[in-house]
């Protein structure tokens, strides 16, 4: 009799994981999908903006440009399409950064540039530029700072400096490298 009593066990049991792995089985190939996250809702779009951040005063601080923008309403951020931002404090070295992308955070606190990023602060006269190439680009213009963690080439007229990660601080005019910097100097000729 318990032979018979552990076998009926044993039979509903097996019976009721086939029903449960069959029950799975269909709900996976019904096309149940797990929900999408949310995407912010796009509430602006532009094509070739130009924006302009004052400072207390009143002076322009920055300008920045743009083929294409996307504004999100739920964070105010913006989606940018080559975009150019330029530095216009008459007290520092004019600096502009082209890029393929750009995603704008916090009121335009922070920039993130992406794809093919080209650096540019001017010289005193006389003097090449010095150009810093990357794939990624942070800039804070309010603090006219521009940071990447991602490998760069620096060059000014025929010297360069290849290195992984940069931090540029165009107030105090200083170049911070992080790490694997080479520095490559051509001998001035006599």
């Amino acid at each position: 009799m318990r032979d018979r009593i552990a076998s009926l066990i044993a039979i509903v049991l097996l019976a009721l994981v086939t029903a449960i792995s069959y029950w799975y089985s269909r709900s996976l190939q019904s096309g149940a999908k797990a929900p999408e996250p949310a995407r912010p809702n796009v509430d602006a779009d532009a094509d070739q903006i130009t924006l302009v951040q004052f400072d207390a005063v009143g002076r322009a601080k920055y300008k920045l440009f743009a083929d294409r923008m996307t504004h999100f309403a739920q964070t105010d951020d913006m989606d940018l399409v080559r975009p150019r931002l330029v530095s216009l404090r008459p007290d520092e070295p004019r600096v502009e950064a082209v890029a393929r992308l750009a995603h704008m955070e916090n009121d335009g606190e922070r920039i993130r540039l992406t794809g093919d990023v080209l650096l540019t602060r001017a010289s005193p006269p006389g003097a090449p530029p010095l150009r810093v190439s990357t794939q990624m680009l942070l800039a804070l213009p309010d603090r006219d700072r521009y940071l990447t963690d991602q490998p760069v080439l620096v060059d000014r007229g025929p010297d360069s400096i290849r290195a992984r990660g940069m931090d540029l601080d165009n107030i105090t005019q200083r170049v911070e490298f992080l790490a694997d910097v080479v520095d490559t100097i051509t001998p001035k000729r006599k």
